[in-house]
């Protein structure tokens, strides 16, 4: 090994400090560590290279979802806070609609037709309220990953 090649590293191996690191998990780390005969530096650096590969894997599965919901001729409406739409809003549209990464989502107004026809998913949406004459079912099977849902018949 040459000298430039051993101070490259011991340079990527430098004493690092990180505040804000919980205790628990410091433990835990610390036990696997211990456990598997590993460093908790090496546990911890097979830990970040996990976190920054899955971070770059959701990216590009965010991106080909986008593309495809694009191919598909749908409208995307996505990360809003919170977003309200009547069903002759959608109807008007005259394609689907996918609904993504909404904190708070209103349809009101909502029949089988619309929801059959028109609405193409509901993803990652925090809290639903819906409201109109609809089969809850034909709803349901349009949602992924929503976290509350208020259903109102009319």
């Amino acid at each position: 090994m040459t000298e430039n090649q051993e101070d490259k590293n011991k340079e990527d191996e430098k004493t690092v400090t990180i505040k804000g690191v919980r205790t628990d998990l410091f433990k835990k780390v610390k036990d696997m560590a211990y456990q598997s005969g590993k460093t908790v530096g090496e546990i911890t650096n097979r830990a970040y290279e996990t976190l920054l590969n899955g971070a770059q894997e959701l990216g590009e599965i965010s991106r080909s979802f986008q593309k495809g919901i694009q191919e598909s001729g749908s409208i995307l409406i996505s990360s809003l806070d919170e977003l309200s739409v009547d069903s002759k809003e959608i109807l008007n549209e005259g394609k689907k609609v996918v609904f993504r990464n909404i904190k708070k989502l209103t349809l009101t107004s909502l029949d089988d037709v619309t929801i059959e026809k028109y609405i193409g998913g509901i993803y990652d949406v925090e809290e639903l309220n819906a409201s109109g004459n609809f089969s809850k079912i034909k709803l349901l099977a349009r949602c992924t990953n929503v976290k509350k849902l208020n259903l109102s018949q009319q």
